[in-house]
């Protein structure tokens, strides 16, 4: 659905891709098996899964973050949303290290799903730092909720795709109007 040139900067790229490991409403899950949840995140550079009570965690936080992007694109509470994480960032273990090049970081430690999402949280972390989070978001139709990064000038994007959403979206507002004598 993201066009070249629209990925997130950096490593919230990582994030989005991660998200978007589940198409809503019915799938694919890149994450529905212990095998495919192993492949992804080798491909990305992310800590694996051990069992499926750790991959139904890394599920779970996953859907977290992407209620958080729906916030960040003005549907839902951001507070709320911000809670949500709070169980996860409880048992992350991140660890403050330093880096010749880059400075000064985070690390994530301990092993398996803890590692895995203490990796995802070292990212938001640094791109809530670095003001790129907020434009990291998940589209407003809620049947879609496709994470995006939002490169529009002034921060205005509400779908992953003006084409297919976005319209869609715009003709059902219509059709509510028209049918209510609005139009």
């Amino acid at each position: 659905m993201v066009a070249a040139g629209e990925e997130a900067p950096g490593a919230l790229e990582i994030v989005r891709l991660f998200i978007n490991t589940l198409s809503l409403p019915t799938g694919p899950d890149q994450f529905e098996s212990l095998d495919q949840a192993t492949a992804w995140s080798r491909r990305h550079g992310l800590p694996v899964v051990a069992d499926d009570q750790a991959l139904a965690a890394v599920r779970a936080f996953r859907e977290r973050l992407r209620d958080l992007l729906f916030a960040n694109n003005g549907e839902g509470e951001v507070t709320a949303a911000w809670q949500g994480l709070r169980e996860y960032a409880g048992s992350a273990r991140l660890s403050v290290s330093v880096d010749s090049p880059r400075g000064i970081g985070l690390r994530p430690e301990g092993a398996g799903a803890e590692r895995a999402i203490a990796a995802v949280l070292a990212i938001v972390y640094e791109a809530v730092v670095t003001g790129t989070w907020s434009r990291l978001r998940a589209c407003r139709k809620a049947t879609c909720r496709y994470a995006y990064y939002d490169r529009t000038k002034n921060g205005s994007r509400a779908w992953c795709s003006m084409q297919t959403c976005g319209n869609r979206e715009k003709a059902q507002r219509r059709r509510r109007r028209v049918r209510h004598g609005h139009d």
